[in-house]
C-alpha cells in the first residue's frame, strides 16, 4: 500500500511540475515596486538611509548606511552606490554579510537598489548598492521557461579589469543537505561557487506556499534540487509588484538569462563571521515562486508559480549489513545543468548512506522514463575500485544524465532518473583464468567447443562449457576469444569513421542497448588478421552499428554474451583454423 501510494504521488508531483508552468514566452513588463523609489540619478554622497535584511530566523531588521559615492560601471550594472554601514548590528555580525545579496536599501523610506557586491579580506563595513532600476530591467526580458537552460556556462559575476578590482558577489555559498562534503564540493566545483554540506532538513520534500506574501528584507533561496535532498543558495528579496513579481540578489545566480528554478523562503542559522566574508548560513523552509530570470543585474520572477522539474530517485543496498534505504528528490528543468549536479547529488547520497569512502563494487541499474519517451529504459552495469567506489559511479551517472538529458533527437518531458544501486566493500571480480578449444581445425558449421576457468576473487576455481559455430562463408586463421565486457569491446567504426550515423532516439537506445557492460563474459570467433589482435570482418558496404553486428552474430552464434554477478577480468584467445584455404600449422 505505501509503494502504491509513493507511485502515486510521484507521479502526481511530475504531472503537477509539468503543467504548472507550460513552455511559453511572456513579454516582460517593467516592475513597478510596492515602496516608492529614489531614482539613482537622485543619489548624493552624504545621504543616509538603511539596509533591511534577515541575521536570523525570518524576522526582517535594520542597520545604518551612508552613501560614499556613485560608481559608473561599463557594462551592467552600469551605476552601482558605494555605501559605508555601521551600528551595534554590523559591528556584531562583522559587517555586510554574503547572503545579504538583494538586501534592500532605503533613504527616507524609499527604495534606492540592494546590496550586491564587496570585497574580500577587507573592511567589510563598505559594500556596493545595484540600483533598483538596474535591477528591475531583468524583467523586461521574455519569461521563457525554456525547454533546455542557456548553455552558456556558469561563472562568478566579476566587474570589469580597470573598474573596481577584485570586487565580487556578496552570494552565500551553495549549500546542500542531506548529501557529504564531498558531494557538495563537487557539485561547487561544477557550478563554479563555494559549497558546503548540512545535515538533511528537508527529509520528504519542501511544503509549497501556493499564495505566499513576502516583503522586502525577507531572505530567499535559488533552488537547484530539493527534496529528500537540497542544493541552493541563500540570498535577500528586494523588491516585490504587481502580480508576485519579484526581483532579489543584485547580481546573478549563476547568469544564465532565461531559466526555470524555485524560489524558496529560507531560514537562517546564524550569520558566520569570516576574515575572508562573514556569511549567512540559510536553509530552505518552503518553495514560493519561480525564478525565470537569471541576469547580470540580479534574479526575478514571480510568486506563486512552480518550474517544471526531473524526478531523480535512489535506492540504496548494503550487502554486507542488509541495509536498505530509498531516496528522492527533484531537480530544475535545464539538462545542462542536470549534467552538472547529478553526479554530485548521487555520489554525496552514497557516501552518507554507506557511511564510508573507499573500495568495493557496486552493481547498479540506471532507468530512465518520461514524457515522449518509449517506455522505460534501463542499463545494468557493475563496477569495482580498489580506492573510490562512490566517485566511478558518479563518472558514469554524468555520462549516462548527458546521453539522455542533451539527446538531439526529441524533448524527453516530463524526465524521470531511477537508480538501484547494491554495494559491497568485497571484490566481487571473477577473473578468466584459462581458456581452452578442443578442436582446432573446423569447417563452416562447426560447433566449437570451450571450456572457460572461471576464478571469483580468492575463491575456488570453476570449469564452465560454452560452444560457438563457426558462421558460413567463413576460412582461414581465426581466434576463439573468451574475455570480460568492455575488455577490447570492439570500436564503432561506422560511427567513427563516417560510414554511419544514428539517426533517432530508438536508434541512440538499441545503441546503448548493445553497450558492453562490466558483468558480462564474452565468447566469440574473429578473423585473424596477423597483428596480434582479433579484428571484426572488414567493413561491408553497408556499413553495421554495433547493436547490428552483435544481433548478427550472436544470431548465426559466432558471439555468445553471459550475465553474471561480478566484475569480469581478463582476455584469453586461442588460433583455430577453418577449413577453405591452404592450412597451415597452428600455432599455441
Amino acid at each position: 500500500m505505501k509503494i502504491a501510494m509513493r507511485k502515486t504521488f510521484r507521479a502526481l508531483i511530475l504531472i503537477f511540475f509539468y503543467f504548472a508552468t507550460v513552455c511559453t514566452a511572456v513579454e516582460g513588463s517593467p516592475l513597478v515596486p510596492m515602496a516608492p523609489v529614489l531614482p539613482i540619478n537622485e543619489v548624493r554622497p552624504g545621504m543616509k538611509g538603511e539596509v533591511h535584511t534577515v541575521v536570523k530566523g525570518t524576522e526582517v531588521v535594520s542597520f545604518p548606511a551612508e552613501v560614499l559615492s556613485v560608481v559608473p560601471q561599463s557594462d551592467h550594472p552600469k551605476q552601482l552606490i558605494l555605501i559605508r554601514t555601521s551600528g551595534p548590528l554590523v559591528e556584531r555580525i562583522g559587517g555586510i554579510a554574503a547572503g545579504m545579496s538583494g538586501s534592500p536599501f532605503f533613504i527616507n523610506g524609499k527604495l534606492v537598489g540592494a546590496v550586491g557586491y564587496g570585497w574580500e579580506f577587507s573592511d567589510h563595513r563598505l559594500g556596493l548598492v545595484t540600483p533598483i532600476e538596474e535591477m528591475a530591467s531583468v524583467l523586461d526580458w521574455p519569461e521563457v521557461v525554456p525547454p533546455f537552460g542557456l548553455p552558456s556556462p556558469p561563472q562568478k559575476k566579476r566587474l570589469p579589469e580597470g573598474s573596481i578590482s577584485e570586487v565580487g558577489t556578496k552570494m552565500a555559498p551553495l549549500v546542500t543537505s542531506g548529501i557529504s562534503a564531498r558531494g557538495a564540493r563537487l557539485i561547487g566545483d561544477s557550478l563554479n561557487l563555494d559549497a558546503i554540506s548540512l545535515p538533511s532538513t528537508s527529509e520528504g520534500g519542501l511544503p509549497v506556499e501556493y499564495k505566499a506574501s513576502l516583503k522586502p528584507g525577507d531572505s530567499v533561496g535559488a533552488l537547484l534540487a530539493w527534496g529528500d535532498i537540497t542544493v541552493g543558495a541563500t540570498g535577500t528579496l528586494t523588491a516585490v509588484g504587481k502580480e508576485g513579481r519579484f526581483v532579489a540578489f543584485a547580481h546573478p545566480f549563476l547568469n544564465r538569462g532565461s531559466v526555470a528554478y524555485p524560489l524558496s523562503r529560507s531560514w537562517v542559522h546564524e550569520v558566520i563571521p569570516s576574515v575572508r566574508s562573514p556569511f549567512k548560513l540559510g536553509t530552505p523552509i518552503s518553495i514560493v515562486g519561480m525564478i525565470t530570470q537569471d541576469r547580470p543585474q540580479g534574479i526575478g520572477g514571480r510568486l506563486g508559480s512552480f518550474p517544471p522539474a526531473v524526478e531523480v530517485s535512489l535506492r540504496f543496498r548494503d550487502q554486507d549489513t542488509g541495509a536498505e534505504v530509498a531516496k528522492r528528490f527533484q531537480m530544475v528543468y535545464d539538462p545542462f545543468l542536470i549534467s552538472e549536479v547529478t553526479p554530485g547529488a548521487v555520489m554525496g547520497l552514497l557516501d552518507d548512506l554507506w557511511g564510508r569512502v573507499g573500495e568495493g563494487t557496486i552493481q547498479f541499474t540506471f532507468t530512465v522514463e518520461g514524457g515522449g519517451f518509449p517506455g522505460r529504459f534501463s542499463m545494468r552495469n557493475v563496477f569495482f575500485s580498489d580506492k573510490d567506489t562512490a566517485q566511478t559511479l558518479a563518472n558514469e551517472i554524468k555520462s549516462l544524465v548527458s546521453i539522455f538529458a542533451l539527446n538531439r533527437f526529441q524533448e524527453v518531458r516530463p524526465l524521470g532518473f531511477h537508480l538501484d544501486v547494491e554495494v559491497t566493500r568485497l571484490p566481487k571480480i571473477l577473473y578468466i583464468e584459462n581458456l581452452e578449444v578442443e578442436k582446432r581445425s573446423v569447417k563452416p558449421g562447426d560447433e566449437i567447443p570451450i571450456k572457460v576457468t572461471l576464478r571469483p576473487y580468492r575463491g575456488e576455481a570453476q570449469v564452465r562449457n560454452f560452444s560457438l559455430r563457426v558462421p558460413e562463408g567463413t576460412s582461414g586463421r581465426c581466434e576463439v576469444v573468451v574475455r570480460g565486457g568492455g575488455i577490447a569491446e570492439p570500436e564503432q567504426r561506422s560511427l567513427y569513421e563516417g560510414w554511419r550515423s544514428i539517426s533517432s532516439l530508438a536508434q541512440l537506445l538499441k545503441e546503448l542497448e548493445a553497450k558492453e557492460s562490466n558483468d558480462q563474459i564474452l565468447i566469440e570467433l574473429l578473423r585473424y588478421e596477423g597483428t596480434g589482435k582479433g579484428v571484426d570482418s572488414e567493413i561491408e558496404e553497408e556499413p553495421e552499428l554495433v547493436s547490428e553486428m552483435k544481433e548478427k552474430r550472436m544470431k548465426e552464434g559466432s558471439l555468445r554474451v553471459f550475465r553474471s554477478s561480478y566484475y569480469v577480468e581478463g582476455l584469453l584467445r586461442k588460433v583455430v583454423m577453418v577449413e577453405g584455404e591452404e592450412t597451415e600449422e597452428v600455432e599455441e
